[in-house]
């Protein structure tokens, strides 16, 4: 259907997506509806639903995506290139610079809709868990990277360890989003660093 929108639709049908990812990322989803969607656009009813034919449904799934790539963006470049110990560093102090200047607010744009849709849309559950999936091979093809280049241990189990890492961050994340402080995000970025280091090689 995207190749029939022209431009001006397919900017509308952005913007609609935009709010949608901004309301439910600052209020929560069970506080957004497609009436708060189309105040904070200016767009009408039959837009909306021009759009987004099976109403609400499909404009969260759009959402997911939407936010998905946001939570990927927010850590490139760094993100792309996890393959050195200064990598990691610099992937750290990117997050924490994205959050500070977010004032700490909403937590991660992915997490946090894990955590309000995946029980209630099997759909969105799927695009979910296929955009964590995306975030553990970036993790992955880096930690990869560094134990060919004899950076960790050649016994490192790489899947398991990028599991671990997304864990500690995601956690970082809820905690945060509850102090409303990014310490609390720097402190589970520097455990997961702390991680990555007791599986570096010796010397």
């Amino acid at each position: 259907m995207a190749e029939a929108w022209t431009a001006k639709g397919a900017a509308t049908r952005s913007r609609i997506i935009d709010a949608a990812a901004a309301l439910i990322y600052e209020r929560g989803l069970a506080s957004v509806g497609i009436n708060d969607v189309r105040a904070a656009t200016s767009t009408s009813h039959g837009q909306v639903f021009h759009y987004f034919p099976d109403g609400r449904t499909e404009l969260l799934r759009a959402v997911v995506e939407r936010q998905t790539r946001r939570a990927l963006d927010d850590q490139r470049p760094e993100l792309d290139a996890l393959d050195s110990w200064e990598s990691w560093q610099a992937w750290r102090s990117r997050l924490l610079a994205v959050y500070s200047a977010r004032g700490a607010v909403g937590g991660c744009p992915l997490g946090s809709l894990a955590a309000q849709m995946a029980e209630s849309d099997p759909e969105a559950a799927r695009l979910i868990s296929a955009g964590f999936d995306t975030w553990l091979a970036h993790f992955e093809r880096g930690l990869e990277t560094m134990r060919r280049d004899g950076n960790l241990t050649a016994t490192t189990d790489v899947p398991a360890l990028a599991r671990s890492i997304l864990a500690l961050v995601q956690g970082g994340f809820v905690l945060m989003q509850a102090s409303r402080s990014v310490e609390k995000l720097s402190q589970a970025l520097d455990t997961a660093l702390l991680l990555l280091e007791n599986a570096g090689a010796a010397g």
